[in-house]
């Protein structure tokens, strides 16, 4: 975690690599509240000691939570990368922050989530003009 530069750093097991991902204001400064009521040095901890199986922890949170379905870790990232593209956030931005080597990966994986977006793309075009008239370059709004 880098506080002054608002960044975390994440290495990739699999892909062996190291990526740095921005975080907003808001999510240091619940990671800072989680640090001041922190019995340890580590930031994830349920009673006083360090959490060192993430699965098993999460899996009793959900239950604590009273959602009753299976949710993965691995479901997380998937919400968050459809949440991110379905609101506009941009295939090569998103590519990266999941760690992944290509757009081309990202894109495979993602777009079938993202109901619309061919309807929502073609509304980009511009209108047809009457017979006889000259198109605009611009599109109608």
């Amino acid at each position: 975690m880098d506080w002054e530069r608002k960044q975390v750093r994440v290495f990739g097991r699999k892909t062996q690599t190291l990526r740095v991902i921005p975080v907003k204001d808001a999510f240091l400064e619940r990671l800072r509240e989680m640090r001041a009521i922190s019995r340890t040095e580590f930031l994830i901890e349920f009673r006083g000691k360090p959490v060192r199986r993430i699965q098993k922890a999460f899996r009793m949170a959900c239950r604590r939570a009273g959602i009753e379905h299976s949710v993965r870790m691995y479901d997380l990232r998937h919400m968050f990368a459809t949440y991110m593209l379905s609101n506009g956030a941009d295939l090569a931005a998103v590519s990266k922050l999941l760690g992944h080597s290509s757009i081309t990966m990202t894109a495979n994986v993602y777009y079938q989530y993202l109901e619309g977006e061919k309807e929502r793309a073609v509304t980009l075009l511009p209108d047809l003009p009457q017979l006889g008239q000259v198109p605009s370059a611009q599109p109608s709004a």
